[in-house]
């Protein structure tokens, strides 16, 4: 019986064009791009009350993990750690809804763990700084996170690598 390689599984939130990003990235910092939403597809949050977006958002990540591990799983991966990362709080929300979405999934994801990342404001793309806003990651796996990220944003670019998913629209 062969042995999956532990990798990061990596969702990449774009809150502007309200997408999400699922890449796997090895303890080298490799990254293997594996899907990716239509632009808007996180957009039904908009207009809810906190409580509610808070649970749409839940969701639907919670959804996006699920088909993330199904394919690294498919690749002979398996996830050891999971990465979130926004490019900036979600957008036309309450301020307080980055940071209860993060809790959430680092309070409720024990296996494998769970960490948040805010990009912060005026970073680079070929090398963005992520500050922890929940959760925590090992010091080799945030070193494998910190070379392989940039490489996963440099793929978002393109269409080839990511395989596109079509979401149902929420039910309000």
């Amino acid at each position: 019986m062969s042995t999956k390689q532990p990798v990061l599984l990596t969702v990449f939130i774009e809150s502007a064009t309200f997408r999400w990003y699922v890449a796997g990235i090895d303890q080298q910092g490799i990254t293997t791009p594996l899907l990716c939403s239509q632009e808007g597809d996180l957009s039904s949050y908009v207009g809810e009350a906190l409580d509610q977006q808070v649970s749409f958002l839940r969701h639907r990540l919670s959804g996006v993990l699920q088909r993330g591990c199904d394919r690294l799983w498919g690749k002979m991966m398996k996830p050891c750690e999971i990465v979130f990362v926004t490019d900036s709080p979600f957008h036309e929300a309450d301020e307080e809804l980055t940071q209860r979405v993060a809790d959430h999934f680092d309070q409720w994801m024990t296996s494998p763990p769970v960490v948040f990342f805010l990009i912060e404001a005026g970073s680079k793309p070929c090398s963005p700084k992520l500050t922890t806003i929940a959760g925590q990651i090992p010091a080799e796996w945030r070193d494998a996170l910190d070379k392989g990220f940039p490489s996963m944003i440099t793929k978002c670019g393109e269409k080839d690598p990511w395989e596109l998913v079509i979401s149902k629209p929420h039910a309000t």
